[in-house]
């Protein structure tokens, strides 16, 4: 494998990864930073999380100015509050690995930061901060981040436990935007094992990115979903429907242990290039482990995404 595969946001072959002045929207000298962005986490149930989960990843989450996953499974000494059979909760000493392995967000919109409770939820908060990371979400208040000068906002959304009050999300983001911020929404979305978006899925990213979203970045499925282009409020927007698994214990459908990093370089401008690093989950070791050419293949053709 060549490290991953480098995609932009125009036609055209790809000559190298970095900013040339002749390519539209950059400039000599302007700032850029980069963004590594994973699918769902889950610390529970039978995930033994140990140094060497990440290792596969540790180059491209260090060399990361801001690596972002999202937390499935609440951090938590609280009892379950769910009558479901799928409990996520994981032990509050697991906060420490995510640390460890260089995540710097964890967003917490999803269905599953309920199943402890309002206590397991605010628990994971608080042990998510004293490992210092970022927790953001749930609801519509974004998380304001200035790396080398650039603002960031981001926003943590749920459309799977309740229905997304899209018109308010729309308000929030031309707000961010209008302030002059990059605006990064994370929302959980879709259906579970469905390799295309549904049509709520895409029209809510189009009202998004009409409002200004940069980049929207989705999870929920357990499988991977495509990633497009959008044209938005000032130029292109990626949308990267479902990351799917990033770190999960499922055994049944083998999408389900596929999965792919995400890595965005953005400037003043927005989103610049990006690049992807496909994985598949070793569930009995509880880590990512490099992709064989077939399953490389079928991740990268998931995603929309040619070698």
């Amino acid at each position: 494998m060549d490290g991953g595969l480098y995609r932009r946001p125009w036609p055209g072959p790809f000559l190298a990864f970095f900013c040339c002045g002749f390519l539209a929207g950059c400039q000599a000298g302007s700032p850029s930073i980069t963004l590594a962005f994973l699918g769902d986490v889950m610390l529970g149930r039978d995930m033994k999380p140990s140094e060497s989960t990440f290792t596969y990843l540790a180059t491209q989450l260090s060399n990361a100015d801001l690596a972002l996953a999202n937390l499935e499974s609440p951090l938590t000494d609280a009892p379950s509050q769910t009558r479901s059979d799928y409990v996520l909760c994981a032990p509050l000493e697991n906060a420490a690995w995510l640390a460890e392995w260089g995540l710097d967000v964890l967003t917490l919109a999803n269905n599953h930061i309920l199943d402890c409770g309002q206590d397991g939820r605010d628990e994971t908060i608080t042990v998510l901060m004293e490992q210092g990371l970022i927790p953001v979400g749930p609801g519509m208040v974004p998380v304001h981040l200035e790396i080398r000068g650039l603002h960031l906002s981001i926003l943590a959304l749920d459309d799977v436990s309740a229905p997304l009050d899209v018109g308010q999300a729309v308000t929030v983001v031309q707000s961010e935007r209008q302030a002059g911020m990059i605006v990064i929404v994370s929302i959980h979305w879709g259906m579970e094992y469905q390799g295309g978006a549904s049509g709520r899925q895409e029209e809510i990213a189009s009202q998004l990115t009409d409002a200004g979203a940069d980049l929207i970045w989705g999870h929920h499925p357990h499988v991977l979903q495509r990633i497009d282009m959008h044209q938005g409020m000032d130029g292109d927007s990626l949308v990267i429907y479902s990351l799917g698994n990033a770190l999960f214990d499922q055994h049944g459908l083998p999408s389900t242990r596929q999965g792919a990093l995400v890595s965005v370089v953005l400037n003043e401008n927005g989103i610049s290039r990006y690049k992807v690093i496909p994985f598949v989950i070793d569930v009995e070791g509880s880590r990512i482990v490099q992709p064989d050419t077939g399953q490389e293949e079928q991740i990268l053709d998931q995603l929309g995404e040619d070698r």
